[in-house]
């Protein structure tokens, strides 16, 4: 029979088609009667044992290894042995070339496809891949960001803490909380935190109260999108106020919702949205004042240098009335109580934003359903640890020492975009 299988001490003799599976029966090549450890003494056969090991796929269906092999027995002190075949995992009733494969493809695959591609049960696809989150665990490490992004993303059941590097746009760690009492301990371990140079987060002070006693040259920058966010909500409020004051006639001309038209930016609106934002403002005033309210707070992130933008929002703080709008004189309120955070954006080299980081929490949340309900674990493990985005997250430091920052955070939104993280 042609050999189908390639692997060393057995040789194929028969193959046969079950239901999920093509089994293929085979023998030793050569049988040495063993001696007992011991007794030292040879070892009589005594019958043969059947067993089956799964293999790797062959024509595109999962693959059963029948080994038929004898058994021996000592007669002096009954001790029973069998061939020992190099092939075959320890751990597990496979081979291990199929443990292999398995290993490659469990952090970019679903475990379901890939326990069905392989024809092994999703708990032994499941063990395989915590071996190997351990393994990496214990020899994987990225370069310490000299610009840090912070944020956070409800994931499997609680708030989980995502970092990642601003300057190369790479994963850097995922923590499994945002409290203080998990964020400090790992900034206080954290190596090379001389090096960290900017944070950029949102407005939540925990964050700032953690780093800000390890990272000793970190400077604060709130993230500009976290902040415009806030002139939108204003928006927000004030709209839910007025929209109903729309006659009939006036809701059919405006096709698009109100609140999809009012947040976007002049700029971005087509003809026909710009006709209608002028319905809305002749028919409602109120809300006209709050979207340009909302768009001159925009505008202070348009000042080239931190004096013209503190001017400008100075100068925007004092045009708003005295009565009404108290969404957005809260808003006043917030930038005030974080002012040197936030007008940090302008002391930057270059604008330090975290927008990659908030599009790896959307690939994270999306990874989370179609795992269908993994683990904080194996979700980390698959956003830190997948390969192909870890390949373009490195370089070469001076002395042509490699360095690896971390996956590519551009790299894993492509290939989810395209299916290849299934």
């Amino acid at each position: 029979m042609l050999d189908l299988l390639n692997l060393p001490g057995i040789k194929p003799v028969d193959m046969y088609k079950e239901s999920k599976a093509l089994i293929i029966v085979a023998v030793p090549e050569t049988v040495e009667v063993p001696v007992c450890g011991d007794c030292n003494i040879p070892m009589h056969k005594h019958g043969t044992r059947k067993n089956k090991f799964s293999d790797t796929p062959l024509y595109m269906e999962p693959v059963r290894l029948e080994i038929q092999r004898p058994r021996f027995r000592c007669e002096s002190c009954g001790k029973m042995a069998m061939p020992e075949l190099s092939f075959l995992d320890d751990k597990r009733r496979a081979t291990k070339r199929l443990v292999d494969v398995i290993r490659q493809q469990c952090l970019s695959m679903t475990f379901r496809a890939l326990a069905e591609q392989t024809g092994v049960a999703v708990n032994t696809v499941k063990n395989i891949a915590h071996d190997l989150i351990d393994e990496l665990a214990q020899t994987v490490r990225y370069e310490t960001p000299v610009i840090m992004g912070i944020d956070e993303v409800n994931l499997a059941g609680g708030y989980r803490c995502v970092i990642t590097n601003l300057a190369t746009n790479n994963v850097f760690d995922m923590l499994e909380h945002r409290t203080q009492e998990h964020l400090k301990p790992f900034f206080r371990e954290l190596p090379d935190k001389d090096k960290v140079e900017w944070v950029c987060t949102d407005m939540w002070r925990p964050f700032k109260r953690s780093f800000a006693q390890y990272l000793p040259n970190a400077k604060l920058v709130i993230d500009k999108f976290h902040v415009v966010k806030m002139a939108s909500e204003a928006l927000e409020e004030e709209r839910k106020k007025y929209q109903s004051q729309l006659s009939k006639e006036q809701r059919i001309y405006v096709k698009k919702s109100i609140r999809w038209l009012t947040l976007k930016r002049p700029e971005n609106l087509t003809p026909t949205e710009q006709k209608a934002l002028q319905v809305v403002r002749q028919a409602i005033p109120e809300l006209a004042v709050a979207y340009d309210f909302k768009e001159s707070f925009f505008g202070i992130y348009d000042e080239p240098d931190k004096q013209k933008a503190q001017n400008a929002f100075e100068a925007w703080e004092n045009t708003l009335p005295m009565q009404g709008l108290q969404s957005f004189r809260r808003l006043a309120k917030t930038v005030h109580n974080h002012h040197d955070d936030i007008f940090a954006y302008w002391d930057a080299p270059f604008p330090i934003i975290n927008a990659y980081t908030e599009g790896l929490n959307g690939l994270i949340k999306m990874s989370n359903r179609l795992g269908r309900g993994y683990s904080y674990h194996i979700i980390r493990a698959k956003t830190l640890y997948s390969k192909e985005a870890r390949k373009v997250g490195t370089g070469i430091r001076a002395g042509r020492e490699k360095v690896e920052y971390g996956p590519h955070i551009p790299t894993l939104l492509k290939q989810a975009e395209s299916g290849d993280l299934d």
